[in-house]
């Protein structure tokens, strides 16, 4: 199903509108003329946020219900370029306001601002030439920066295959998703021509002014083929300079670059000059283990770009590394995907920044998470005696099933979900060791995007005198794996020297090493 679009031109001329729901009729009609069936109507309204009264930008889509066609404005910013899968929702995005023409017949209009505020449907039946009114306020589902709770995306860039004006996205896309900060990726791919890299590194006023912190960073890449990522994906935020080179190796702009300097020497600077560390895609990379046993990684992205997968997360919580949950969309906005940080004090990207890094997260792409365990929040240690009091809630606009705690890796206790949108839970948790604890949703629904939905906190430490908090089996998968690493490395990877090639492979060997210290 494509989508149709009509030009102001074929649109007849009509009064301004004076109520929801109203009916405009064109001067033909009100003159006693009959309407021309072959023009088509127009759906307008105004778009208001449901507890201030004021103006807000949002995504629409206006589907013929018997068809299920949709229709967009004629140069409407959508929510993923054309090449996207067909089975997926698209959307356009307007602020304030929005005006759609199309032709006489059944329509749904649904308009959807970020993730914590409910989605709103009205239907009308649309005329020839005739301006239907439907003008809308968007309830807030949970008034998450009540508790300081704000949302970004940390992982985003444009191609410029991209239909629209990258400026006019920067500054409507992210308020529409009622993103209080968003970070731009610099990129190389060869000579891929990425156009969100003409914006200069650091923060991006001109693109900060609706409510929506912009940051240029960088995301530095090395891949053994290029579909199969070599050391790795990882994101810098908040830092002052391009980190060089961005890309090594076969994703270089020579294409032909040594492999080198490791991703983990590239985190090592990046930190060094005040920048923030992320780690991408699922932890996916040869060199992801290493980076966060020599402690070069900040936070560890879910799901961007992909379905969440936690198998590597948990397989680091149970080496017991302190990592934050993170998240972004990778390609475009196209998804609800985000990350949630409590901040301490008043918001701006510095306590937000501190947030992430402290670990006070949660990721999703629909539900709402609250967790604590003996009153702390996500992030904290505990030093504990008895058993875990825990209590957990989900709340999301997108079904699931289950709200779940998770401990080093394991279900602990599940409670499903009332009629797929809200669950609750408390727990008295026994432990007889220390570890880590987490909440987390499952569910089977599909996002508009057509990813699972799914939501994350980071975890809480919690330990106990005189006993354990680390897996040893966990520390040896991670060796057997960096081994495997330096074999590929000293065979396939190219170098400059041999004394460049010493320094990568001594990389990979302190970080085994390391992971042998946690064994023992």
């Amino acid at each position: 199903m494509g989508h149709r679009h009509f030009s102001r031109r074929e649109v007849l001329s009509s009064i301004s509108a004076l109520s929801t729901g109203g009916i405009l009729l064109p001067l033909s009609v009100l003159e006693g003329r009959p309407a021309d069936l072959r023009s088509p109507g127009v759906i307008r309204g105004s778009l208001r946020d449901g507890v201030t009264g004021q103006p807000v930008a949002a995504k629409i889509r206006v589907t013929h219900t018997e068809s299920g066609e949709s229709f967009m404005p004629e140069r409407a910013i959508k929510t993923m370029p054309q090449r996207s899968r067909k089975d997926v929702k698209h959307y356009f995005y307007a602020r304030g306001s929005y005006e759609v023409a199309v032709p006489p017949g059944r329509y749904q209009v649904e308009v959807v601002r970020g993730i914590a505020h409910q989605a709103v449907v009205a239907y009308t039946e649309v005329g020839s030439g005739i301006t239907h009114v439907h003008d809308f306020e968007i309830p807030v589902l949970r008034d998450l920066q009540a508790a300081r709770w704000y949302s970004g995306n940390t992982h985003t860039h444009y191609h410029l295959e991209l239909d629209e004006n990258p400026d006019d996205c920067l500054r409507l896309v992210p308020p529409a998703e009622a993103l209080d900060v968003s970070v731009i990726s610099y990129l190389i791919r060869n000579d891929s021509p990425y156009i969100t890299n003409r914006y200069p590194i650091g923060r991006l006023p001109e693109f900060s002014r609706d409510g929506t912190l912009m940051d240029m960073g960088e995301e530095a890449r090395n891949n053994k083929t290029f579909g199969e990522i070599g050391y790795g994906h990882c994101l810098f935020l908040n830092i002052p300079r391009l980190v060089e080179p961005v890309s090594t190796g076969l994703l270089s702009a020579a294409r032909k670059a040594a492999d080198f300097p490791t991703l983990s020497m590239l985190c090592q600077e990046a930190k060094r000059i005040g920048g923030t560390t992320v780690w991408c895609h699922n932890g996916a990379g040869m060199e992801m283990p290493v980076a966060a046993a020599l402690g070069h990684i900040d936070a560890y992205n879910v799901a961007d770009g992909l379905e969440a997968d936690y198998l590597r997360y948990y397989a680091l919580l149970n080496c017991g590394f302190r990592l934050p949950a993170s998240c972004g969309t990778d390609w475009w906005i196209y998804d609800h995907n985000r990350v949630f940080v409590q901040v301490e004090g008043a918001f701006d990207y510095d306590s937000w920044i501190a947030g992430l890094r402290g670990g006070r997260t949660f990721v999703t792409n629909g539900p709402l998470l609250e967790f604590t365990v003996n009153g702390r929040s996500p992030g904290s240690t505990l030093e504990v005696t008895g058993p875990l009091q825990v209590r957990a809630s989900a709340t999301s606009r997108l079904p699931f099933d289950q709200l779940q705690i998770v401990m080093d890796g394991r279900v602990v206790a599940e409670q499903a979900a009332i009629q797929q949108v809200e669950a609750r839970l408390e727990r008295e948790i026994s432990v007889e060791r220390g570890g880590w604890i987490a909440a987390r949703v499952t569910s089977g629904t599909k996002t508009h995007a057509g990813y699972t939905v799914f939501a994350h906190t980071s975890p809480l430490y919690f330990r106990i005198e005189g006993t354990p908090f680390r897996q040893a089996e966990a520390a040896g998968a991670f060796i057997d794996e960096i081994e495997n690493s330096i074999r590929f490395i000293r065979k396939v990877y190219r170098f400059a020297s041999e004394a460049d090639k010493a320094v990568a492979v001594g990389r990979f060997e302190e970080g085994r090493k390391a992971f042998g210290r946690l064994m023992s």
